[in-house]
């Protein structure tokens, strides 16, 4: 009997052993990520696309990183502390941190990051750090940001993909859009620009100087641009992509291929992407411009419908433009307008576009942006919900950058069909995109609506600069009643992002920014 006994044990110990062995990260080996479509340039500080945000952010840094909880972890930033009265924020650098170039990392690249650099440039979090007054560096490794007044969101805003941190000896003194090393970026992080083949890939190499030791785990990471949909699909089952991130997979196949088994599914890492699909109206447009009118087409879309046969149920229905996920803001309580065709018949019958001759009440074009499937199919059942209702809708699709310069440049459009990321609060993500502060002519991902209203402004401020949570809610619950209200936007999903990946990839969810994060932990598993 103790003979067996012994030799349970001992074939106990052994397989915990061998499955403590399988979790240890293993040095090697190339990732290959789908790339939905190619980057103008890799500069997320003044850029928070997606594939943008995804290949910078292996390349740069932030100041802290946040785990699953928003719990927040050391990145350049060894330490912070903020002051009693919330006006200004001391933040410990890591020594010896190396750009790739050689040069060293110092309180002055963190200086000009903010005053120069995301701070004014980024439309994601522009409004968050308008507060910041100034940046002192009274040592290399010291950074003290100082504040007009208290920014109740700024330490939520810090990671690599939302506030990078440049190399100012390559930055200052030029025109940072214009700047050669957008596209050769030089950067502290776990990963080294190698090339950039336009149109095919682009390639990154392990960095042997990183500050973490032993990190990353990886050696390379190839990007392959595949604009088409199924293409990617294609990829990843087939094995010759080993990553495909933020739904760029159609969702309706989505869920057969997280159920293959070499591959899974997470909608892990992608609480600094809370997004929100929705419709949105030039509010200068001589139509959608009446508020009847938008009312209207809120009540000719049946968001059920678009969640389960767009997105496949990955979210749930929007009842606000504020993701359900952002807890410490979302409410249900606001103006709610459901799916009735006569109702919206009616509005528009009040609003003076009654049904002609042919039967339709005016013409309007349909925009969306080029990112996945899911937005041309719901273009396409927006289309056809106000052709019932009397409305000669087209659909009008464009390649990403005439997308952008059209609805924040050109302003020519009506209604256009997008996401809108929340970023881990409204004062990030919502207050960029409809506070009047924040109308910014040419920079994409701002108040592309042209959308003024003095009160919701005025909650924003509040919202911005109150510590209080509850206080901070009552004044979000303001601002979404005002949108419901007044309508610049319909909410349809709440969307939940998702990545399928290669059952050998290891630890690339495991922060609260996940893909767009660094990738230092990620490792690969053996066959």
């Amino acid at each position: 009997m103790r003979l067996v006994l012994k030799s349970l044990l001992a074939a106990g110990a052994l397989l915990a052993s061998t499955w403590l062995a399988a979790q240890q990260p293993v040095r090697g080996g190339t990732l290959t990520i789908a790339l939905p479509t190619e980057p103008a340039h890799l500069n997320s500080a003044i850029d928070t696309t997606q594939q943008v945000k995804i290949v910078a952010g292996k390349i740069y840094n932030g100041l802290v990183k946040y785990d699953l909880k928003m719990n927040l972890r050391p990145d350049l930033a060894e330490s912070w502390t903020l002051a009693p009265d919330g006006r200004s924020i001391t933040f410990k650098l890591r020594k010896g941190v190396k750009w790739h170039d050689g040069r060293d990392f110092t309180s002055a690249d963190v200086a000009f990051s903010i005053m120069k650099g995301f701070g004014p440039n980024n439309g994601l979090v522009r409004t968050t750090f308008a507060n910041v007054e100034s940046v002192q560096t009274p040592d290399a490794h010291t950074a003290v940001l100082v504040m007009r007044r208290p920014a109740a969101a700024l330490m939520s805003a810090l990671p690599v993909a939302t506030a990078t941190i440049l190399p100012a000896h390559l930055y200052d003194n030029t025109d940072i859009r214009r700047n050669p090393a957008n596209a050769r970026p030089v950067g502290t992080g776990p990963f080294m620009f190698s090339d950039w083949r336009r149109g095919d890939s682009i390639v990154l190499v392990r960095n042997p100087n990183y500050f973490e030791q032993g990190k990353p785990h990886l050696d390379r990471i190839v990007f392959k641009v595949i604009p088409d949909t199924q293409s990617r699909g294609a990829a990843i089952e087939s094995g010759a992509v080993d990553m495909v991130f933020h739904s760029t997979v159609a969702a309706s196949d989505a869920r057969r291929l997280g159920g293959l088994k070499n591959l899974e599914l997470t909608t892990d890492g992608y609480h600094f992407d809370s997004t929100v699909s929705f419709a949105e109206f030039n509010m200068q447009h001589p139509i959608v411009g009446k508020r009847e009118v938008r009312q209207a087409l809120a009540h000719a879309i049946d968001k059920k419908f678009v969640l389960d046969n767009v997105w496949m149920g990955f979210g749930r229905v929007a009842t606000s433009p504020v993701h359900y996920g952002l807890t410490q803001a979302h409410t249900d309580a606001v103006p709610q307008y459901g799916y009735d065709l006569k109702r919206a018949e009616q509005l528009l019958d009040e609003a003076g576009y009654k049904r002609g001759a042919n039967g339709m009440r005016f013409k309007l074009t349909i925009d969306f942006v080029p990112f996945g499937d899911q937005y041309p199919k719901v273009a396409q059942y927006v289309r056809q919900q106000l052709v019932q209702i009397g409305i000669d809708a087209d659909v009008r699709s464009s390649d990403f950058a005439t997308w952008v310069r059209r609805i924040w440049t050109a302003r020519d459009w009506a209604v256009n069909l997008s996401a809108l990321t929340n970023a881990s609060d409204p004062s990030i993500g919502i207050e960029r995109a409809y506070s009047s502060r924040n109308i910014v002519p040419g920079t994409p991902f701002t108040n592309g609506t042209h959308f003024r209203n003095a009160d919701l402004d005025s909650y924003f401020e509040q919202a911005s600069i109150n510590t209080d949570p509850l206080v901070r809610k009552r004044h979000f619950a303001a601002v979404q009643r005002i949108l419901a209200t007044e309508l610049p936007v319909i909410a349809l999903v709440a969307i939940d992002q998702f990545t399928i990946t290669n059952k050998r990839i290891r630890n690339h969810a495991t922060l609260s920014d996940g893909v767009y994060g660094g990738f230092a932990d990620v490792w690969i598993a053996p066959n």
